[in-house]
This record gives structure tokens, sequence and C-alpha cells, in this order.
């Protein structure tokens, strides 16, 4: 994971956070794949963080919202999906969770079915006062032969 420097000793993660950490994901990507750009920037922090498999990179929710917005588009007719699996959790040193995961996005378009390139995925999870997840940065890597 990108963030090693911060790691501490692994810990085990239990199931109960496991789960809760895929059904974070899953509602994050279908607000996402809905195309609900408001929705899926408010699952990050306010000054949250993406950098891009092609070096671009994002800095809070203003910036997320207007880079997708901008992306709309390229999306219209197609209808979107993406599989995040291979999770793995740990705890990091300041008390998030960091999360390396592999990504695959089908797309459908009349009647057809494509799949962009893998990637893997490490994104910093924080809990808000309420207690509910946020991603507070994330770093997408696009797979190439004998990587990852």
């Amino acid at each position: 994971m990108a963030q090693s420097q911060h790691r501490t000793v692994p810990d085990e993660v239990t199931g109960d956070l496991y789960a809760e950490i895929q059904t974070f994901y899953a509602r994050q990507m279908r607000r996402a794949d809905a195309l609900d750009i408001d929705g899926f920037a408010d699952t990050f922090t306010p000054d949250g963080e993406v950098v891009h498999a092609d070096g671009g990179r994002t800095r809070g929710r203003d910036e997320m919202v207007a880079a997708m917005r901008a992306r709309l588009p390229r999306y219209q007719g197609v209808a979107t999906q993406h599989w995040f699996g291979h999770l793995l959790v740990e705890q990091l040193a300041d008390g998030a969770l960091g999360v390396s995961y592999y990504t695959l996005v089908a797309q459908s378009e009349g009647g057809g079915l494509s799949f962009q390139p893998a990637y893997t995925v490490d994104d910093v999870l924080v809990r808000e006062p309420g207690g509910a997840l946020l991603t507070r940065s994330r770093i997408i890597h696009r797979n190439t032969p004998g990587q990852r």
C-alpha cells in the first residue's frame, strides 16, 4: 500500500469491520454508477484527495464534483458498474484504515459489454464524528503485467 510509512503492526480486523467496509464501498460505488456525483463526493472527507492512474489529482469535494461533471458526457447511454474485490484492511498509526483492493469496471452500451483496464486502489478511510466511514484519500494504480 502507498501508505506503508504510516503502518503499524498489522492487526486482524473483525468480520464486522470487514463487512462494514464492503458495505461502505457498495454504497459509494452505487452512487458513482448512478451518476449521483454529489452523493459520491459526500463519501469523501471535505478535503479528500484522489490521485488517478493518469497522474491527475483532485483535492476536496468541490474539485471532485467539477471534475466528475466534466466527464459526464462520456457516460451518456452507458451503464457502468464498479466491482471491488480482494480487500486488504489494516489499522494505520493515526487510527485510520488502510484499504487496498482490486477493481474491475464493467460497461454496457447498446447490448454489448466491455471491461475497462484493471486497477489496484489504495484508500485511507476515517470515521467522521458520527461514526460513519469516509474516504480521506484514494490512489488508483493501473495494473500492468507482473505488477501487484
